[in-house]
């Protein structure tokens, strides 16, 4: 299994390649078990990311769903070509 930097940077991929997504299809994807353990471990990374600045993340109800930064930008700006 994938640890520290190398997890964080897999996660990062798979969240540009399979936005909006949940800490749990990560675990999916990453084909380890979708358990509480596994995914406060992905959320951890989330949170990582998030304050590294690449990518947002937002609560929607119970679940958690995070989307890389460059498609906020992108989402600003056709807001404001509007």
């Amino acid at each position: 299994m994938l640890r520290g930097k190398k997890l964080t940077l897999e996660v990062y991929e798979l969240i540009n390649k399979n936005w909006p997504i949940h800490p749990s299809d990560i675990c999916r994807l990453l084909e380890i078990k979708t358990n509480s353990s596994n995914i406060s471990k992905i959320k951890y990374h989330f949170d990582l990311l998030e304050e590294q600045e690449k990518i947002s993340t937002k609560k929607i109800d119970r679940a958690l769903v995070a989307w890389p930064l460059e498609i906020e930008k992108l989402r600003l700006m056709q807001e404001l070509m509007k």
